[in-house]
């Protein structure tokens, strides 16, 4: 039974190679535009900010956000691939 889940994982996994094989392999024209930089921020807006931040107590106990791990599509396959076979 397990080495049938095992067959159909690597038929899955292979079930878009020829599909790879036939992709167009031309380079894509790219389109570079140059922007300027942005503008400095002038005293009276820092100092905004700063007024605004110092009426502001829970911005002293601020911490970052939640860590995101992002993973490949063929990573995944390959996680799953090995979870099977084990």
């Amino acid at each position: 039974m397990t080495t049938r889940f095992a067959s159909l994982a690597i038929l899955a996994g292979l079930a878009g190679a020829p599909a790879v094989a036939l992709a167009d392999t031309q380079p894509v024209p790219v389109e570079v535009q140059k922007t300027a930089a942005p503008a400095q921020a002038s005293q009276s807006e820092a100092a905004s900010y700063a007024q605004r931040e110092s009426q502001d107590k829970q911005a002293a106990s601020f911490e970052g956000g939640n860590v995101v791990i992002v993973m490949s599509g063929a990573a995944l396959v390959v996680l799953i691939l090995l979870l099977l076979i084990i």
